[in-house]
């Protein structure tokens, strides 16, 4: 949340840019990550330093997204449609959260969920990404 805020604002404002052929496959990239890290599960007490680079790349995404729109061009008024994004972006976030967690949290307590579906979930995640990697490096 604080990484990808820090780059919206850094890119949405002009201050800092990365080409979208860079940012593109990063984000994809991220999500293969962290598809296969859920499953081999190697540096949990790390997690955070990835979670705030990648977030850093996220951040640069959305600031596209918000280009796309035409946010930041000709002079009109950056910080309201920013802050708005971002705000949108973490009440977004709040509530998947608040829909998903208490479920996962239950199912956790489940040794076949933990065994079974997190894997399966993870490996669909690693996947995705990875089409989305081809896709943009590729394609």
């Amino acid at each position: 949340t604080a990484a990808h805020s820090i780059t919206l604002a850094l890119a949405t404002l002009g201050w800092v840019t990365l080409p979208p052929r860079v940012v593109e496959p990063l984000i994809a990239a991220s999500i293969v990550y962290v598809g296969l890290e859920n499953i081999f599960r190697r540096d949990l007490e790390r997690r955070w330093m990835l979670t705030f680079a990648f977030g850093l790349a996220h951040g640069f995404g959305f600031a596209s997204a918000l280009r796309d729109l035409g946010i930041g061009s000709g002079g009109a008024g950056v910080a309201l449609p920013l802050v708005s994004f971002n705000l949108g972006v973490e009440l977004g976030q709040i509530a998947i959260a608040l829909l998903v967690l208490p479920l996962v949290w239950q199912l956790r307590r489940h040794p076949s969920f933990v065994a079974r579906w997190v894997p399966a979930c993870s490996v669909l995640v690693a996947a995705a990404g990875g089409f989305w990697l081809i896709e943009r490096v590729l394609l």
